[in-house]
């Protein structure tokens, strides 16, 4: 005889009557799990919209996203929250900032300063307003402002360092980007501009040491690939050609890489590699300035002056202030026994290693200077005649800055037109 167990409430439900009961049961269980999510999101909202703290939060977003009608509403709420009426002041900034209102954003931002709770926030947001509207004098005081009342606002002294590098005082951006270097310990970028810095005042040994640490640390990817050319260059620069080449099998294919790679090859004597690569530098950018070098330097090596003329020529038409390209030109003419040539042409080569001789000597002294905007004209009015527009707008503005009166330095800005309208040094060294 086999017995059945049978469980009551399976019985039970599978009655009409339990399974009525065992819908209404689950319906009522739904229904009161969506009263309960209603309930609390409407709590939510409700928070967010009552809690200044949240409408600060979200009027950010919103000014940062460009959201005029979602930040000035937000900015109105906080204006008449007891002790908020400074981050009003922030959101608003934060808005006509992100629109290019540079000069209202500063005032904005300004009124925040006044507030005791939003005043270092103040001071480094009108920093980075006044950096942006290229006023680096009213930049440099209200940032170090910033850094009194909180030394590590690293956000405050990444400005100040842009500040002092727009401004050519080099050895105080330098200062201030090796303190972000400790506070951030993850991010390469304060190494990066270290090394960009020692490269351009040809310390190369500096550089070097900077740019490896950038590439130990978290870097953006669009500037990964310069620094391990950069760190290239410099070791190229230093004689160190094995470690170049090493180093550029990181680097991801360029006229630049090539030219490079060229340098090095032909300094550990594989001509045969040295030529190959610089015949792929120079089909992927003819005008690159080191890869026009690279192959004449070869040629000049194999004793045959007469196959790199024609290119050095075309070269100095177009870079009429390099002096490297100058020389190599003479010499390659005199190579080529065009004597009474090398010696027209040796009369412009002084002129031009005149210049180099003088920018350097003040270029060394601006390193460490501050507020000397004769100086800095100067420098602006070599960098022009070496055929170096970029640089050469960055002196005069410097010189601008500190003091707007300089009519020369305008004149010379005007004339150099706007960078778009102009080759600029970046292109020239990089693809």
């Amino acid at each position: 005889m086999k017995c059945v167990f049978v469980n009551r409430s399976d019985k039970t439900q599978s009655s009409p009557n339990g399974l009525r009961r065992a819908v209404i049961r689950k319906r009522f269980l739904s229904v009161l799990a969506l009263t309960v999510m209603l309930f609390a999101s409407t709590v939510a909202v409700l928070y967010r919209t009552r809690d200044p703290r949240m409408i600060f939060e979200d009027g950010m977003v919103a000014a940062k996203m460009g959201d005029a009608d979602g930040a000035l509403r937000a900015a109105r709420q906080l204006a008449k929250a007891k002790g908020f009426e400074g981050n009003a002041h922030l959101v608003r900034g934060t808005l006509l900032l992100e629109t290019q209102k540079f000069a209202s954003a500063a005032l904005e931002f300004q009124l925040a300063s006044d507030h005791a709770t939003t005043q270092a926030e103040g001071l480094t947001r009108s920093g980075e307003a006044f950096y942006k509207m290229q006023q680096f004098v009213e930049a440099e005081e209200v940032l170090l402002k910033a850094l009194e009342l909180d030394d590590n606002n690293s956000n405050a002294r990444r400005w100040l360092a842009s500040t002092y590098y727009d401004l050519g005082s080099m050895a105080l951006a330098i200062e201030h980007l090796r303190i972000i270097a400790v506070q951030n310990p993850e991010d390469g970028r304060p190494h990066r501009l270290c090394g960009r810095i020692g490269k351009d005042f040809q310390h190369h040994g500096e550089a070097i040491e900077d740019y490896e640490k950038a590439l130990r640390r978290n870097l953006p990817d669009s500037e990964r690939n310069a620094v391990i050319e950069e760190l290239a260059e410099c070791m190229v620069h230093q004689l160190r050609f094995s470690e170049a080449l090493e180093t550029l099998k990181n680097a991801k294919p360029s006229a630049q890489v090539s030219s490079l790679q060229s340098a090095c090859y032909a300094a550990l004597g594989d001509s045969g590699k040295a030529i190959n690569a610089a015949d792929e530098a120079l089909a992927q950018d003819p005008t690159l300035i080191a890869a026009i070098l690279a192959r004449a330097s070869i040629e000049l090596e194999v004793g045959k002056p007469e196959n790199v003329v024609p290119l050095l020529e075309a070269a100095v038409a177009s870079y009429p202030g390099n002096f490297e390209i100058s020389f190599q030109l003479v010499k390659a003419l005199r190579q080529a026994g065009r004597t009474s040539e090398a010696d027209q042409k040796a009369a412009r080569l002084a002129e031009l290693e005149g210049l180099l001789d003088e920018f350097a000597k003040l270029n060394a002294i601006a390193f460490r200077d501050l507020g000397d905007a004769q100086l800095r004209l100067r420098l602006g009015q070599l960098a022009q005649k070496m055929n170096r527009p970029e640089l050469a707008r960055l002196w005069l503005n410097a010189a601008l800055a500190i003091d707007p009166s300089l009519t020369g330095a305008q004149k010379l800005l005007e004339e150099l037109g706007h960078p778009d309208q102009a080759t600029s040094e970046s292109q020239q060294k990089e693809p």
